[in-house]
């Protein structure tokens, strides 16, 4: 089986990808980008249940070119790649690429402000912190955490929220849901 490290695969239909073995320590991280002419997909988990193939959570529905990233819960070793078209856009062609993106090449929380716009998926290497975070444009947000330790991710903020503190129990990963310009920054006091 392939280095999932340098797994990339690109396609131009709906395709069920095989995803490689994952280093059971940490997450799978998966990136996925549109084709230039079709900027809508739907993604979806496959997993095995009971020696069936079962339809697992939905990743993502991606409307553009991206990247977008998600992570692909323990359990899971396929992806399924969906081209849809709404009212007013029958083009349904074009390639779309998807690969595993290493933890370490996520952008890391810091001290420092980060910022960014939209969904976006961030590292936070360090013990349990507080964070501060703030919409500066569109209506807000929810922000949502993963350990390294537990595959569930949980809120960490209400939908909607335009700006506040949360809690960041330990190590993981930090899916921000929204649309509009975020900024979030470490700060003093972070919870153990």
């Amino acid at each position: 089986m392939t280095d999932s490290a340098d797994f990339a695969v690109s396609g131009w239909r709906n395709r069920v990808v095989e995803i490689p073995a994952q280093n059971a320590a940490r997450p799978t991280v998966l990136e996925f980008r549109g084709g230039w002419f079709t900027s809508q997909y739907s993604l979806d988990a496959l997993e095995t249940v009971q020696n069936q193939e079962a339809v697992g959570p939905s990743l993502a529905t991606v409307m553009g070119l991206g990247p977008d990233r998600f992570v692909l819960p323990a359990g899971c070793d396929r992806v399924r790649v969906r081209r849809f078209t709404t009212k007013g856009n029958s083009i349904a062609h074009g390639p779309w690429h998807l690969r595993v993106v290493p933890v370490e090449e996520l952008t890391q929380l810091s001290e420092d402000v980060v910022k960014g716009k939209h969904s976006s998926l961030l590292f936070h290497s360090g013990p349990g912190a507080n964070l501060r975070f703030e919409w500066d444009s569109g209506d807000g947000g929810a922000l949502y955490f993963r350990s390294f330790t537990d595959d569930e991710e949980r809120p960490l903020t209400q939908n909607q929220a335009l700006r506040g503190i949360a809690a960041v129990p330990s190590e993981g990963l930090l899916r921000i849901q929204g649309y509009g310009r975020w900024q979030l920054q470490l700060i003093q006091g972070g919870s153990r």
